[in-house]
């Protein structure tokens, strides 16, 4: 058999019941949500607090496993978190997002990002979270396309 299936189809034979496939092109792990109620965008990394649960990044964390990707979740609840490839971030407040920028964990603001158009060359490297890969008007609360990996 050949031919083109649906996502849904897709992500139902390979997902399991903790990770999975998001529409825009990431990969998804399950946690426990330890952010409060959680927001789509915040990047997390793995909680100091409680086993196999996610807590909002701290300003210029270099320690990033990845993006929460539903909103409202209540805390203490599974909460899905993109860990690779495409995902929708949180721009640091007031800041636009350039196409092919280099992307960290924000020194400003918890659990967002900032953009420069070139990597450093020191220890900041380790807050790296990805590339752009959307141009977008910055604001509050505004989320960026980004092609995650992490250092």
């Amino acid at each position: 058999m050949s031919g083109a299936i649906s996502y849904e189809l897709f992500s139902a034979r390979v997902g399991s019941t903790s990770s999975g496939f998001t529409p825009e092109g990431g990969i998804y792990e399950t946690f426990v949500n330890n952010t409060g109620t959680s927001v789509k965008g915040t990047i997390v990394i793995a909680s100091t607090t409680t086993n196999n649960a996610v807590d909002i990044a701290p300003t210029g964390s270099t320690m990033p496993i990845g993006v929460i990707y539903e909103n409202a979740v209540p805390n203490g609840s599974p909460v899905k978190v993109v860990v690779y490839g495409k995902a929708e971030v949180l721009l640091e407040d007031s800041q636009d997002a350039t196409v092919g920028y280099w992307c960290s964990v924000s020194t400003t603001d918890s659990g967002k990002m900032s953009q420069q158009i070139s990597e450093p060359t020191d220890t900041n490297h380790n807050r790296e979270i990805g590339h752009s890969l959307q141009s977008v008007t910055g604001g509050t609360d505004v989320l960026a396309l980004i092609q995650l990996h992490f250092n």
